[in-house]
């Protein structure tokens, strides 16, 4: 291991925590449409941890790709990693992964300024989020054809194991109903009556 170059560490593992931080971030949006939690965790708390979650993958899958460019053994160029099918490395395998960031710009930037949109915002941040279920099952298909860990045995584990939650998480959200929205309770005036 100690021959191995420090940049295709840094991308291994920069790519396994984006992929992690991004299968959280479909766990944390599915519990935010459910009562899975109960009081454990408030609607508010849940996506305060989606966003971050959101933000934090996206952090990393930028340090994945920039990693790709200084890596000597195969030398990617910008245009190969933001350009599906363009690697020089298993073009199929990474178009994927391009095509997953690609779909994860969206969502992103749609959240930030839905509120400045009104209720458009709110409607268009419902399509987005059709396009972000995507990104999840592609992602997982780049790092499963392209990792090179992907088939040892804790990448296995940790595949298995994260896919089973969401599945998990999918079933209880057919059948945990959604939170009811919490409205402010209005105080009835007192009258004041005459002693």
């Amino acid at each position: 291991m100690s021959n191995l170059p420090w940049t295709w560490l840094a991308i291994r593992a920069s790519g396994l925590t984006a992929w992690g931080l991004l299968s959280a971030v479909v766990i944390w949006g599915i519990l935010l449409r459910t009562r899975l939690l109960g009081r454990v965790a408030s609607p508010m708390r849940l996506l305060d941890m989606h966003r971050w979650l959101g933000v934090t993958a996206l952090f990393f899958l930028l340090i994945h790709m920039i990693m790709l460019i200084f890596d000597k053994s195969v030398a990617f160029t910008i245009g190969q990693i933001l350009i599906p099918g363009t690697a020089p490395w298993k073009a199929f395998d990474v178009a994927l992964g391009t095509i997953a960031f690609w779909i994860l710009i969206p969502v992103t930037i749609i959240g930030r300024i839905r509120p400045r949109l009104g209720k458009r915002g709110n409607a268009w941040f419902k399509r987005s989020h059709y396009l972000a279920y995507a990104a999840w099952p592609i992602a997982t298909a780049h790092y499963v054809l392209a990792g090179t860990d992907a088939l040892a045995t804790w990448s296995l584990a940790f595949l298995i194991a994260i896919s089973a939650i969401i599945i998990f998480a999918l079933i209880a959200r057919g059948f945990v109903p959604a939170p009811a929205p919490t409205r402010p309770i209005r105080e009835k005036p007192t009258q004041n009556v005459p002693a």
